[in-house]
């Protein structure tokens, strides 16, 4: 079902029947840094409300006099009203971000007190310009990040406070972070901060607000429990979103607010139960939104209907730099109502912003901004709940993807050692899991049957594949493919179609077949599109990552792309007195496998085990030898790394640096020692051999310095 929220897990319902309450400190973890104070509320609007009220203390013979952005939701402000603060709403530009311009001559006439800074749809807004001018005024900067999964690069890092409405973006009732922060532009300082009393004492500091507002102590609870009621529903398969859906146009006057939205300010004990549930798996959060909004630009943009009504991608993250929050969409005002019911006659779940300020819709030409990013929006969810299948199958497309006009021809099982040696050269960015060593080694390691083909469209070569088979219990046949197939040359989409047509034969319960694949292809709406179409299944969204280093360009060029930082710490290691020591016999290899096995253990983690990797070194043989380059600090080794090669590309394989070597920079040292001299012997790209920055985000760190071509793939499927 393609819901508004995501739903909670069926296994989270029933531990959350049989866990205790955590605390707010375990809960506030992932929301805020050192120094910080965090506290929970039910909802962001109780907490722009409070910060008002803790202004409002500093100086009482004065209304607050609070600046918002014009393109705001009504409803949320109920609150932050009641307490009798004065808004002052200031334009944005075409980015979504504040107009800096205007705001500084609206200042000359009403300075702010508080300066509410969006982060809309999860993208980081110019907090530093906002920080800077909030410091000139005197005035707190208020990150309002209610579209912000959790902090991130240029979020929660500039204000004074930072809200998240963790329940927007989590299956739960409700639940909202206020961070105070010591270093914002008012400078509050810890002092300041412990002014404001023990979080645990925020929702009281609202009692009388609350009375004012007619809501009761009980509200929250009573609206947990009918949150709990749709949820429910919804996960047992009752349709309940198409009377949701507001109409297109904004209404001329706004009726009044419902309050009960808003509940009591203290969270509900379902919210934190199920939030519980959900701290771990905040990184799998992140990958479904952005499979998500994927697969809607995939399906939705590549269609003549929507270049028609002028349909196009609106606010959107790069290389994981944000999670969006919904999927945006921009679209020519003169047909966004027929494009917004055209979707919903197709039992989409698109929605427009849910109401303006009264300020706004009274004063339509002084607002024209706002009033145009209302009416030349629409927007989809993206949330993890969201099945692919469903999506792929709901959205009607016109253009489908046609068969390849030359047959496919699939050739298994003749490739010869050399042959494949030369086709793994032609494609260029090869893998190592590809290799033909690397299916030796396999069928050494795992008694794995390893199968090689070649196909063809008409008599030319396009693509290469190394699949591993096994039976299991004599009953099934086990089919493996770890990134491949690899292309001989850019495919077209029919090709590329056709070849993982076949490849999908592999896969067939009916004959005993199931096929476990991690394609070669990149993370791209279309990719995602193909699988689901040819009936993949994906269970988990995490996927290989890595870096790809382009080995072409001069020495020179190659320093200067790398991090500043990085390239200081090069620097550095060059002056230590470091030897290099690059091998590919015995001694090295045993030294670096005797260091890998010391890591394991004092980290704790997963590798490809030390007997595959002596067999994969066994399998390489001379022709491409494992090589070990160490840095050697007097006599004693203090680093090391071992490479892969395979066809006109390396692969970082193993890595390994000891205290003495991290404090003389020796892993910087080694893998620039290493891009010269593969760049030497003729290898043109190297891979960094993945990179992980939720759980070794030092490593990711080092790895990205090199500022090589960052790239993802789209994951593990199955196919039966």
């Amino acid at each position: 079902m393609l819901t508004l929220a995501p739903l909670p897990a069926w296994s989270h319902l029933i531990r959350v029947l049989l866990r205790p309450s955590p605390s707010d400190a375990d809960l506030a973890a992932p929301w805020h840094h050192h120094g910080e104070v965090a506290g929970w509320l039910s909802r962001s609007s109780w907490s722009l409300a409070l910060i008002a009220l803790w202004r409002h203390e500093r100086v009482p013979t004065k209304p607050v006099r609070v600046w918002l952005p014009d393109f705001f939701c009504n409803t949320p402000l109920v609150a932050l009203r009641a307490t009798g603060a004065k808004l002052v709403l200031y334009p944005l530009t075409a980015g979504l971000a504040p107009d800096i311009g205007e705001c500084r001559s609206l200042a000359e006439a009403y300075p702010p007190d508080l300066f509410v800074l969006v982060h809309y749809f999860g993208k980081p807004a110019p907090a530093a310009v906002a920080r800077d001018f909030c410091a000139r005024h005197g005035a707190w900067l208020v990150e309002d990040a209610a579209h912000v999964l959790r902090p991130g690069a240029g979020i929660g890092g500039y204000g004074d406070f930072v809200l998240y409405s963790v329940h927007k973006h989590l299956p739960m009732p409700d639940g909202a972070m206020l961070v105070v922060r010591p270093d914002g532009p008012g400078k509050i300082a810890a002092h300041g901060i412990a002014s404001l009393g023990q979080p645990s004492t925020w929702p009281g500091q609202l009692h009388e607000l609350r009375q004012h507002l007619g809501l009761s102590r009980h509200s929250g609870q009573t609206r947990a429990a009918v949150w709990l009621a749709k949820r429910l529903l919804q996960k047992l398969g009752v349709r309940g979103w198409h009377g949701a859906m507001a109409p297109f146009s904004e209404p001329k006057a706004p009726g009044p607010t419902d309050l009960t939205y808003l509940g009591a300010p203290t969270p509900s004990g379902l919210a934190r139960r199920l939030l519980a549930e959900e701290l771990s798996g905040l990184g799998n959060v992140t990958r479904r939104r952005q499979r998500h909004q994927l697969l809607w630009d995939a399906l939705l943009l590549d269609d003549e209907t929507a270049r028609r009504d002028g349909l196009a991608a609106a606010e959107r993250p790069g290389a994981r730099g944000w999670t969006p929050y919904v999927a945006t969409y921009r679209v020519d005002p003169a047909t966004a109502e027929a494009t917004y019911q055209r979707l919903l006659c197709h039992g989409l779940p698109v929605t427009t912003w849910p109401d303006l300020m009264p300020e706004v819709t009274a004063d339509r030409d002084r607002f024209a901004g706002a009033w145009g990013i209302r009416h030349s929006r629409l927007y989809l969810p993206v949330h993890q709940s969201l099945s692919a299948r469903e999506l792929t199958r709901r959205v009607p497309r016109r253009n489908a993807p046609k068969g390849s006009e030359s047959p496919l021809r699939g050739v298994w099982d003749s490739a010869t050692r050399t042959e494949w040696r030369q086709r793994m050269e032609h494609v260029g960015r090869s893998n190592l899991l590809q290799s033909w060593a690397y299916g030796e080694a396999k069928a050494a390691h795992g008694h794995w049957r390893v199968r090689r083909g070649i196909f063809y469209s008409g008599d030319e070569p396009i693509a290469l594949v190394q699949v591993l088979q096994k039976r299991v219990a004599g009953l099934l046949r086990i089919a493996r493919i770890n990134r491949g197939p690899l292309f001989l040359r850019p495919l077209l989409p029919q090709e590329e179609r056709a070849v993982w047509g076949e490849l999908a034969r592999f896969g067939n319960l009916r004959r005993g077949r199931v096929l476990s694949v991690a394609p070669e292809l990149s993370l791209s709406g279309p990719s995602l599109v193909l699988l689901e179409d040819l009936g993949f299944r994906q269970f988990s969204p995490r996927a290989w990552e890595s870096v790809w280093v382009d080995l072409g360009p001069g020495l020179d060029a190659l320093r200067g792309q790398l991090d500043g930082k990085w390239r200081n710490m090069l620097t550095f290691s060059e002056r230590a007195a470091l030897k290099l020591d690059i091998r590919s016999d015995d001694q090295p290899f045993d030294w670096m496998i005797a260091r890998y096995r010391e890591l394991m253990q004092e980290k704790d983690f997963r590798g490809p085990s030390t007997e595959l990797l002596l067999l994969l070194r066994k399998s390489l043989g001379e022709e491409d030898p494992l090589l070990v380059l160490r840095a050697v600090h007097e006599t004693e080794p203090v680093a090391g790394i071992c490479l892969a090669r395979h066809g006109a590309a390396a692969t970082y394989l193993l890595g390994w640096n000891g205290p003495k070597g991290r404090s003389l920079r020796a892993n910087q040292y080694l893998l620039w020692q290493a891009l010269m001299h593969l760049k030497q012997c003729g290898v043109r790209w190297l891979d960094l051999g993945g990179i992980d920055e939720e759980n070794t985000p030092g490593i990711a760190a080092f790895k990205l310095g090199l500022n090589g071509e960052r790239y993802e793939l789209v994951g593990e499927y199955w196919k039966w």
